[in-house]
């Protein structure tokens, strides 16, 4: 490829010269027609003409030849067979903490606004849990005092009639003990035994409710159920 490029330009410089001579033989021509006037211009126009010839006649310029860099193979490893090899161990990096001393808070400025005192709530105190028996004790010494109160009723009708059975009471006492209210939750069937208990609970006085029971009540309604038995 390389000499077919040679050779056509050095055939296009041939030509080039060629069409010159041409050239230059027109002008002299044109020179002996015109005589003296125009032998000074076909001076000229060598002088033209040569300048113009002389880059043509000198040889094209070699093509540089390409240069072939060649590749040196990597350098192979040449390990022993059977040999284990063992990585090299990698200390540890050792943390550096770099200590600094504290910086001084800066003053504070009058202009500053002071933080107001942060109040502390009080802690309410657990309430102590009440223990049931101690409710239970209470109602139980309330029926006590209530069946030693009761009184069997006298009067003639009592003694005729001599009426037996049981009257379910309930009524309201208050934190000191004081009665509230009273009523017949559930009647003997007899007009006597009934007002007889209601009379049994209005003489009655109530011991005051013990320390802790019933925390969130001011009055309590109690039930108690009285047995009459008529006497011999």
């Amino acid at each position: 490829m390389i000499l077919l490029i040679d050779r056509l330009n050095h055939e296009r410089h041939k030509l080039s010269s060629l069409g010159s001579l041409l050239l230059v033989c027109m002008v002299f021509s044109m020179a002996q027609a015109l005589k003296a006037p125009a032998e000074m211009l076909a001076q000229e126009a060598m002088e033209l003409t040569t300048t113009l010839i002389e880059p043509l006649l000198q040889p094209p310029p070699k093509p540089p030849t390409p240069q072939l860099t060649k590749t040196e193979p990597k350098p192979k490893m040449l390990t022993q067979p059977n040999v284990p090899i063992t990585p090299t161990p990698i200390e540890p990096a050792k943390d550096v903490t770099a200590t600094e001393s504290p910086r001084p808070l800066p003053a504070p400025t009058q202009s500053a606004p002071t933080a107001a005192p942060v109040q502390e709530v009080p802690k309410i105190a657990p309430q102590p849990l009440v223990s049931v028996s101690l409710e239970n004790n209470y109602i139980a010494s309330v029926r006590a005092t209530l069946n030693a109160n009761k009184r069997y009723p006298t009067g003639r009708e009592a003694s005729l009639q001599r009426p037996s059975g049981k009257v379910k009471l309930w009524f309201v006492l208050t934190r000191n003990g004081a009665l509230q209210d009273a009523g017949i939750e559930d009647s003997s069937n007899s007009i006597i035994l009934d007002n007889a208990a209601l009379s049994t609970l209005r003489r009655t006085t109530y011991a005051p409710w013990p320390e802790g029971s019933w925390a969130s009540q001011s009055q309590h309604k109690f039930t108690v159920t009285l047995d009459f038995v008529p006497l011999n």
